[in-house]
Protein backbone atom coordinates (compact mmCIF):
# COMPACT_ATOMS: atom_id res chain seq x y z
CA UNK A 1 0.00 0.00 0.00
CA UNK A 2 2.82 2.37 0.87
CA UNK A 3 4.52 1.50 -2.42
CA UNK A 4 1.47 2.52 -4.47
CA UNK A 5 0.99 5.77 -2.56
CA UNK A 6 4.64 6.66 -2.97
CA UNK A 7 4.86 5.98 -6.68
CA UNK A 8 1.66 7.84 -7.43
CA UNK A 9 3.03 10.82 -5.53
CA UNK A 10 6.22 10.63 -7.57
CA UNK A 11 4.19 10.49 -10.77
CA UNK A 12 2.32 13.61 -9.75
CA UNK A 13 5.63 15.29 -8.90
CA UNK A 14 7.01 14.46 -12.35
CA UNK A 15 3.87 15.88 -13.97
CA UNK A 16 4.28 19.05 -11.91
CA UNK A 17 7.92 19.62 -12.74
CA UNK A 18 7.56 18.90 -16.44
CA UNK A 19 4.57 21.15 -16.86
CA UNK A 20 5.66 24.20 -14.85
CA UNK A 21 8.16 26.56 -16.39
CA UNK A 22 7.60 29.80 -14.53
CA UNK A 23 8.20 28.76 -10.92
CA UNK A 24 11.35 29.52 -8.99
CA UNK A 25 13.41 26.52 -7.78
CA UNK A 26 11.46 24.45 -5.27
CA UNK A 27 8.14 26.19 -5.81
CA UNK A 28 6.50 23.52 -7.95
CA UNK A 29 7.02 20.68 -5.47
CA UNK A 30 6.00 21.81 -2.04
CA UNK A 31 4.25 18.63 -0.95
CA UNK A 32 6.24 16.08 -2.96
CA UNK A 33 9.81 17.36 -2.59
CA UNK A 34 10.72 14.68 -0.06
CA UNK A 35 9.45 11.74 -2.12
CA UNK A 36 12.34 9.43 -3.06
CA UNK A 37 13.14 9.63 -6.77
CA UNK A 38 11.26 12.87 -7.36
CA UNK A 39 12.78 15.50 -9.64
CA UNK A 40 13.37 18.97 -8.30
CA UNK A 41 12.57 22.04 -10.44
CA UNK A 42 15.37 24.10 -11.90
CA UNK A 43 15.75 27.72 -12.94
CA UNK A 44 16.66 26.78 -16.53
CA UNK A 45 13.15 27.32 -17.86
CA UNK A 46 12.56 29.48 -20.88
CA UNK A 47 10.41 32.62 -20.50
CA UNK A 48 6.70 32.00 -20.89
CA UNK A 49 6.59 34.42 -23.85
CA UNK A 50 9.19 32.45 -25.84
CA UNK A 51 8.36 31.55 -29.42
CA UNK A 52 7.09 27.97 -29.57
CA UNK A 53 8.47 25.44 -29.83
CA UNK A 54 11.68 26.17 -27.94
CA UNK A 55 14.55 24.40 -26.17
CA UNK A 56 14.83 21.81 -28.96
CA UNK A 57 11.24 20.58 -28.83
CA UNK A 58 9.72 19.51 -32.16
CA UNK A 59 6.84 21.40 -33.70
CA UNK A 60 3.40 19.80 -33.82
CA UNK A 61 2.53 19.85 -37.51
CA UNK A 62 -1.10 18.73 -37.32
CA UNK A 63 -2.40 19.66 -33.84
CA UNK A 64 -5.57 18.42 -32.20
CA UNK A 65 -8.04 21.13 -31.17
CA UNK A 66 -7.81 22.02 -27.49
CA UNK A 67 -11.50 21.19 -27.15
CA UNK A 68 -10.54 17.48 -26.96
CA UNK A 69 -9.19 18.26 -23.47
CA UNK A 70 -12.52 19.59 -22.23
CA UNK A 71 -13.23 16.40 -20.24
CA UNK A 72 -11.34 15.59 -17.03
CA UNK A 73 -8.40 13.15 -17.34
CA UNK A 74 -10.29 10.72 -15.10
CA UNK A 75 -12.76 10.31 -17.97
CA UNK A 76 -10.25 10.01 -20.80
CA UNK A 77 -10.02 6.20 -20.50
CA UNK A 78 -12.89 3.75 -20.29
CA UNK A 79 -13.07 1.41 -17.26
CA UNK A 80 -12.14 -1.43 -19.61
CA UNK A 81 -9.02 0.43 -20.75
CA UNK A 82 -8.01 1.17 -17.16
CA UNK A 83 -8.38 -2.50 -16.31
CA UNK A 84 -6.37 -3.43 -19.40
CA UNK A 85 -3.58 -1.14 -18.25
CA UNK A 86 -3.58 -2.02 -14.54
CA UNK A 87 -5.35 -5.36 -14.33
CA UNK A 88 -8.32 -6.52 -12.30
CA UNK A 89 -8.60 -4.63 -9.05
CA UNK A 90 -7.69 -1.24 -10.53
CA UNK A 91 -9.14 1.70 -8.64
CA UNK A 92 -11.44 4.31 -10.08
CA UNK A 93 -9.74 7.55 -11.07
CA UNK A 94 -8.86 10.03 -8.35
CA UNK A 95 -8.43 13.69 -9.42
CA UNK A 96 -4.93 15.08 -8.89
CA UNK A 97 -5.27 18.52 -10.45
CA UNK A 98 -2.45 21.04 -10.24
CA UNK A 99 -3.27 24.73 -10.47
CA UNK A 100 0.05 25.58 -12.17
CA UNK A 101 -0.22 22.78 -14.75
CA UNK A 102 -3.74 21.51 -15.35
CA UNK A 103 -6.08 18.65 -14.47
CA UNK A 104 -4.71 15.22 -13.58
CA UNK A 105 -5.94 11.81 -12.45
CA UNK A 106 -4.40 8.90 -10.52
CA UNK A 107 -5.22 5.18 -10.63
CA UNK A 108 -3.71 2.37 -8.61
CA UNK A 109 -3.99 -1.37 -8.09
CA UNK A 110 -3.50 -2.45 -4.49
CA UNK A 111 -3.14 -6.10 -5.53
CA UNK A 112 -0.41 -5.71 -8.17
CA UNK A 113 1.11 -2.47 -6.77
CA UNK A 114 1.00 -0.89 -10.22
CA UNK A 115 -0.27 2.60 -10.87
CA UNK A 116 -0.60 5.36 -13.43
CA UNK A 117 -1.23 9.07 -13.65
CA UNK A 118 -2.60 11.08 -16.59
CA UNK A 119 -2.33 14.83 -16.80
CA UNK A 120 -3.25 17.63 -19.20
CA UNK A 121 -0.63 20.39 -19.35
CA UNK A 122 -2.72 23.36 -20.45
CA UNK A 123 -1.75 26.21 -18.10
CA UNK A 124 1.87 27.00 -19.00
CA UNK A 125 1.03 27.14 -22.75
CA UNK A 126 4.39 25.57 -23.61
CA UNK A 127 3.49 22.00 -24.59
CA UNK A 128 6.48 19.68 -25.01
CA UNK A 129 8.84 22.67 -24.78
CA UNK A 130 8.34 22.48 -21.00
CA UNK A 131 9.77 18.96 -20.90
CA UNK A 132 12.75 19.95 -23.02
CA UNK A 133 13.47 23.03 -20.93
CA UNK A 134 12.73 21.67 -17.44
CA UNK A 135 12.88 17.88 -17.40
CA UNK A 136 15.59 16.97 -19.89
CA UNK A 137 18.43 18.52 -17.83
CA UNK A 138 17.33 16.61 -14.71
CA UNK A 139 16.86 13.01 -15.84
CA UNK A 140 19.30 10.35 -16.99
CA UNK A 141 16.87 8.85 -19.51
CA UNK A 142 15.17 11.21 -21.97
CA UNK A 143 14.11 9.53 -25.22
CA UNK A 144 13.26 12.02 -27.93
CA UNK A 145 12.46 9.64 -30.76
CA UNK A 146 9.09 8.55 -29.41
CA UNK A 147 5.97 9.15 -31.52
CA UNK A 148 2.53 8.47 -30.10
CA UNK A 149 -0.51 8.41 -32.37
CA UNK A 150 1.38 10.46 -34.94
CA UNK A 151 2.26 13.19 -32.46
CA UNK A 152 5.74 14.05 -31.18
CA UNK A 153 6.43 12.62 -27.75
CA UNK A 154 9.21 12.02 -25.25
CA UNK A 155 9.72 9.29 -22.67
CA UNK A 156 11.76 9.95 -19.56
CA UNK A 157 12.69 8.43 -16.21
CA UNK A 158 15.28 8.83 -13.49
CA UNK A 159 17.33 5.79 -14.57
CA UNK A 160 17.17 2.88 -17.01
CA UNK A 161 15.85 0.49 -14.29
CA UNK A 162 13.41 2.96 -12.78
CA UNK A 163 10.03 1.27 -12.25
CA UNK A 164 8.32 4.55 -13.20
CA UNK A 165 8.32 6.23 -16.62
CA UNK A 166 6.53 9.27 -18.02
CA UNK A 167 5.53 9.73 -21.64
CA UNK A 168 4.57 13.26 -22.67
CA UNK A 169 2.78 13.86 -25.97
CA UNK A 170 2.52 17.22 -27.72
CA UNK A 171 -0.98 17.64 -29.10
CA UNK A 172 -0.12 21.21 -30.15
CA UNK A 173 2.84 23.50 -29.55
CA UNK A 174 0.93 25.05 -26.62
CA UNK A 175 -0.48 22.02 -24.79
CA UNK A 176 0.34 18.40 -24.12
CA UNK A 177 -0.66 15.34 -22.14
CA UNK A 178 1.46 13.16 -19.89
CA UNK A 179 1.14 9.53 -18.83
CA UNK A 180 3.17 8.24 -15.89
CA UNK A 181 3.11 4.49 -15.30
CA UNK A 182 4.56 2.57 -12.36
CA UNK A 183 5.24 -1.10 -12.99
CA UNK A 184 3.39 -3.78 -11.08
CA UNK A 185 5.53 -5.98 -8.83
CA UNK A 186 5.23 -8.79 -11.39
CA UNK A 187 6.38 -6.64 -14.32
CA UNK A 188 9.18 -5.22 -12.22
CA UNK A 189 10.39 -8.75 -11.45
CA UNK A 190 10.28 -9.56 -15.17
CA UNK A 191 12.55 -6.63 -15.93
CA UNK A 192 10.02 -4.83 -18.14
CA UNK A 193 11.05 -1.38 -19.34
CA UNK A 194 8.57 0.92 -17.57
CA UNK A 195 8.39 3.17 -20.64
CA UNK A 196 6.79 0.39 -22.71
CA UNK A 197 3.47 0.28 -20.80
CA UNK A 198 3.57 4.07 -20.45
CA UNK A 199 3.68 4.39 -24.24
CA UNK A 200 0.83 1.88 -24.60
CA UNK A 201 -1.39 3.86 -22.22
CA UNK A 202 -0.45 7.09 -24.00
CA UNK A 203 -1.50 5.49 -27.30
CA UNK A 204 -4.90 4.65 -25.80
CA UNK A 205 -5.35 8.18 -24.47
CA UNK A 206 -4.36 9.82 -27.76
CA UNK A 207 -6.58 7.39 -29.68
CA UNK A 208 -9.57 8.41 -27.57
CA UNK A 209 -8.78 12.11 -28.01
CA UNK A 210 -8.44 11.73 -31.79
CA UNK A 211 -11.78 9.90 -31.88
CA UNK A 212 -13.33 12.77 -29.94
CA UNK A 213 -11.97 15.17 -32.56
CA UNK A 214 -13.51 13.02 -35.29
CA UNK A 215 -10.19 11.75 -36.62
Amino acid sequence: MKRVAAVLSVGLAAFSVAGCSEESPGEAMTSNSSVPGSIAPTSQSAPSDSVLPHSGAPAVVDPLPESVLSDHPCDVLTPEQVQKALGAGASTGSPSDLEQVGPGCDWGNMESFGGMQIGFSIVSREGLSAQYANTKPQVKVFRESVSVGGFPAVAYKASENDLMCTVAVGLADEYSISVTVTLSAEKEAEGVDSCVPAEKVAEMVVGNLKAKAGE
